[in-house]
């Protein structure tokens, strides 16, 4: 019996079919398992029509962070008519990289994404809407000339040096040694502008009652157990110029004899150096305005959308948060 010519075609229509289902499947698998691993907030509607999605991106480590830049953006969303979005890694167990939190926004068809970019974070590409425009994206935390960014908010190391002076210099004894922890300096030129700025001022107001650790986090770490456990009982105040530094001084000095009498500046923003200072064994912390950047970061996106430019650097304002005295 002959072979069905119509037959035959049909079902080499349906065997080339089969792989290619499987494959968009998995293809849809995989991008719900990235998706599922992040979380949400903000996305509900609130019983308003918007016309307009904003994501705030970034990875597990800066939630603090985040979370606040978050609130900044999200109480702009009416003057926008934005809904505002956060998305981030459920814990710091999920390794999920920053281009995955980008490529979200094109998954959603976001209008504008406000980005965290850590230390440790790769460079990442442009996404586009659905239409084919790319999705603008600001940038904030650390900058990377790579990033396609319209805009980076962040901060002026010289001026951050400075203010680091100012609030430092009243935690310093005249019979006292201060002493400023600075890790991972070497060929950083931000970290060589905080520094020198520091230094400058210090010149300026004639102290010298101080010893810099600028090595490594680890000998930077044996440096300041050195100072607490071996006699030095000098040491009048720790002045920790990135939020590593703070982490492991506060730290240190919370488990040594010293603690109560060694007073410490903290750099940074996130849970542990904010428990620190509620329980006032840290003195004094500097960080962002990260409310306000939230709000700038909107204003910048929506400049953008409206005018087709941005500033292409925003300097980020500082504020000084003080231990409760009890």
């Amino acid at each position: 019996m002959g072979k069905n010519p119509v037959k035959d075609k049909n079902g080499f229509v349906l065997k080339a079919a089969v792989p290619l289902a499987v494959l968009f499947a998995a293809g849809i698998f995989f991008l719900m398992r990235i998706v599922s691993g992040i979380s949400t907030h903000g996305a509900e509607f609130e019983g308003e029509d918007r016309n307009y999605h904003i994501l705030v991106v970034g990875q597990a480590d800066s939630s603090v962070f985040l979370n606040q830049i978050f609130e900044g953006a999200k109480s702009m969303s009416q003057d926008y008519s934005a809904l505002v979005e956060l998305k981030s890694p459920d814990s710091l167990a999920e390794n999920i990289s920053l281009q995955s939190l980008i490529d979200y926004g094109s998954f959603v068809n976001a209008d504008g994404i406000i980005a965290y970019v850590s230390p440790s974070s790769l460079p990442f590409e442009s996404v586009s809407r659905i239409d084919g425009t790319e999705i603008p994206v600001i940038t904030i935390g650390h900058y990377l000339a790579e990033n396609p960014q319209i805009s980076f908010i962040g901060s002026n190391y010289s001026n951050l040096g400075r203010r680091i002076g100012i609030e430092s210099e009243e935690l310093f004894e005249p019979s006292g040694k201060a002493y400023i922890v600075i890790s991972g300096i070497p060929g950083s030129p931000n970290y060589s502008n905080l520094l020198n700025s520091l230094m400058d001022y210090y010149k300026a107001k004639g102290i010298s009652n101080f010893e810099v650790f600028d090595k490594s986090l680890k000998e930077n770490r044996k440096s300041v157990e050195e100072v607490l456990l071996h006699g030095k009982t000098d040491c009048c105040a720790v002045v920790c110029l990135t939020e590593e530094d703070t982490i492991m001084a506060l730290q240190l000095v919370a488990a040594s004899p010293a603690s109560g009498r060694i007073k410490i500046l903290g750099y940074g923003e996130n849970e542990t150096v904010t428990m620190y200072l509620e329980k006032g064994i840290l003195s004094k912390l500097v960080s962002f305005n990260l409310n306000k950047i939230g709000r700038t970061a909107m204003a910048e996106l929506f400049e953008y959308r409206n005018k087709g430019y941005a500033n292409s650097y925003i300097t980020a304002d500082l504020q000084v948060r003080r231990a409760e005295k009890k």
